[in-house]
């Protein structure tokens, strides 16, 4: 198996695309990439400059991919528009279910983007009636964060979950409420939970994952398991850390030799990420690197976006030094430096 990370965050522009290819086939991870924020140190005319080689690059690379995977709708993992249709011209897509375990924003995002994809086909999205109705509450799938106590938190974590449960009430009227667009789009399956073979080679997608925290505002998102002969590459998604403990177990179960992981979004601490919440993902991290049989773990996305990520995560980097596990980010992977660390800030 051959990993190439086509373009990340340590790059100089949003994104978290990879490319895997075996013997039997190739596969193209979350083809989209986005413009760095506004406190990112760069001149803004130097962001779209990163942001066109990212999309540049991207474009190369789908020339030479089977399949492409979409984990979730965020514009930095998926790409629409005049310039996108090579991306997925004679593809097979495997995407993030638009009907389910999705929020509002995406719900609409996803939709836009089938419309696309089936014009460009010549045909008109299909509508059906919603094919569920019952949802379980997704705390109850992660039972080792649930009964965890936070300490001097718990008590403001109690009230937020209470808090945001309602929110994932009201998406999941949504999901029962409106149509949902059918799956018969050539080409096109939704990926929860699905799994296909090619030759040696299988492809395997996680149930939805919450992108973050419990009850995140951003939604889901699947992570990608590929495995071909002794080599299984696990590419998570934006599990940010992971910050959930049993996203940190399952990815422990499952035992990877190669790991594409996106850190926590350090540059929002203080802001949309609390410090109990950066500790679980560097607690989760540190247990992925001691107990998983790890060659790599490339370490980025969210991360790369703080100059002091290093600093702010350094128990990681220690315990992989300690461990004699190589965890790097995408640029040092191939070769280069950060380009947060390459500017003045």
């Amino acid at each position: 198996m051959d990993f190439q990370l086509i373009w990340f965050d340590s790059m100089g522009a949003k994104s978290s695309s990879t490319l895997v290819t075996t013997p039997d086939t190739s596969i193209l991870i979350d083809p989209g990439a986005a413009i760095m924020q506004p406190t990112f140190p760069l001149q803004p005319f130097e962001k779209w400059q990163y942001l066109e080689m990212a999309k540049e690059s991207i474009k190369n690379a789908s020339a030479k991919t089977e399949h492409v995977v979409i984990s979730h709708y965020h514009y930095d993992h998926f790409t629409i528009g005049e310039d996108a249709s090579v991306l997925y011209k004679n593809k097979t897509l495997w995407i993030k279910d638009p009907n389910r375990w999705i929020n509002m924003s995406q719900w609409d995002r996803s939709r836009e983007f089938l419309k696309w994809l089936a014009k460009l086909e010549g045909r008109r999205l299909q509508y059906t009636r919603p094919k569920q109705t019952n949802f379980v509450d997704p705390i109850e799938d992660i039972p080792i964060a649930r009964s965890k106590n936070y300490g001097n938190y718990q008590d403001r974590r109690e009230e937020l979950l209470k808090k945001w449960q309602k929110r994932f009430l009201k998406m999941r009227e949504h999901w029962t409420k409106f149509p949902w667009v059918d799956e018969t789009l050539e080409g096109i399956h939704f990926a929860d939970g699905a799994s296909f073979q090619t030759g040696d080679t299988k492809i395997r997608f996680s149930r939805p994952l919450f992108h973050g925290i419990e009850y995140a505002n951003t939604g889901w998102v699947i992570s990608t398991i590929i495995e071909h002969g002794d080599d299984k590459l696990i590419h998570t998604s934006d599990l940010q850390g992971p910050t959930i403990e049993d996203h940190a177990k399952w990815i422990i179960d499952e035992n990877p030799n190669i790991l594409i992981a996106d850190g926590p979004a350090t540059y929002l601490l203080g802001y949309m990420l609390n410090t109990t919440n950066l500790n679980r993902s560097i607690e989760n991290a540190v247990r992925i690197i001691e107990e998983c049989d790890l060659d790599v773990m490339i370490y980025d996305h969210h991360l790369l976006r703080d100059p002091l990520y290093k600093q702010r995560t350094s128990k990681i980097w220690d315990c992989a030094e300690d461990m004699g596990v190589m965890v790097t980010t995408a640029a040092e992977y191939n070769g280069i430096e950060p380009v947060v660390l390459n500017v003045s800030v």
